[in-house]
């Protein structure tokens, strides 16, 4: 069979709000496993007689799924984004699903999760390095932060120097042990400062959790939250809530970036357009002499300072 895969902008996101070019891993993943079975798989190459052609990932097991070819996969093509600061990097996906998975607006929401046999993940990440990738993001919707699993993870990322970024939950982890194993950006869904909000999109956190955060921050990793504006039950004085905490944040240094999303469950745009405003609004805190000093003060060698600069055009042109 001929199977044509044609990655889009939507095809590694969790909502459909952004367009964001993401190297889509999990199809990469369902495409290795075909070309396994023996099928003729063109990727990203429009073609006319295909038997099928795809866009986002399929239905495929993902306990039967294969690490991706990236030079298959052109790799290449995915570096200009901020989940990076190391160049080359890569994205690997070690579970599927979210170890909460009841948030109402992502598309995680009730998928089973399953996380990969850790030799499988440790043996990818190490392939990795020695293709010369030098930082590499897990994007699954939550790294596995729990028992044994993450323990022995921790300890064998320790003899592969590689830096290592992923998605996190606001909860009470072992960050030092994150941050000696190479951990370097978690990110966090932050998603509102407003209680109210955070249980009616089921996010399963209190506003107070942002104590988690600062651990974080403080054992040396560097947090990135990611916010929501245009909740259609909002007032604009809670939209301004989120607005100021994201600033705190930003301002002392505890989160290092940030990024801001308008609400669109199931990719359907909610009504509250006027807090759209607020979306662009998070990169005012430039505006805050503590927030330089804080980004200063962070520099630690050129990477730091081209990242900056990357996230300073970044806020200057959206």
């Amino acid at each position: 069979m001929r199977i044509s895969y044609l990655p889009n902008e939507y095809s590694q996101q969790r909502q459909r709000e952004k367009k964001r070019k993401i190297y889509p891993v999990l199809m990469a993943m369902q495409a290795e496993y075909y070309r396994r079975q023996g099928h003729h798989v063109i990727w990203d190459s429009p073609i006319n007689d295909a038997d099928k052609y795809v866009y986002k990932p399929e239905d495929i097991p993902f306990s039967c799924l294969p690490p991706p070819d990236r030079e298959f996969t052109q790799w290449w093509k995915y570096q200009d984004n901020g989940n990076f600061k190391y160049h080359p990097a890569t994205y690997i996906m070690s579970a599927i699903g979210c170890l909460w998975g009841g948030c109402t607006f992502c598309v995680e929401n009730n998928v089973q999760y399953q996380i990969r046999i850790l030799d499988s993940v440790i043996d990818e990440i190490r392939k990795c390095k020695d293709m010369g990738f030098r930082e590499v993001f897990d994007d699954s919707a939550t790294f596995h932060y729990l028992g044994y699993w993450f323990k022995n993870f921790c300890k064998q990322m320790k003899e592969i120097d590689i830096k290592f970024s992923c998605n996190m939950r606001m909860v009470d982890a072992d960050y030092s042990m994150m941050k000696e194993a190479g951990f370097r950006m978690l990110l966090f869904g932050l998603e509102s400062a407003n209680q109210r909000t955070l249980d009616k999109i089921g996010k399963g956190t209190k506003v107070e959790d942002i104590k988690y955060i600062i651990k974080a921050s403080k054992a040396g990793l560097e947090p990135h939250i990611a916010v929501m504006f245009g909740y259609p039950w909002e007032t604009d004085k809670e939209a301004k809530n989120t607005l100021e905490l994201t600033h705190y944040l930003l301002r002392k240094g505890y989160a290092k970036t940030a990024q801001a999303s308008f609400y669109s469950p199931n990719g359907i745009q909610g009504d509250n357009i006027q807090h759209r405003k607020y979306v662009n609004k998070i990169y005012g805190v430039w505006k805050y002499p503590e927030f330089w000093y804080n980004k200063i003060t962070d520099i630690k060698c050129k990477e730091d300072i081209v990242y900056l600069w990357t996230c300073i055009k970044a806020g200057l042109f959206s």
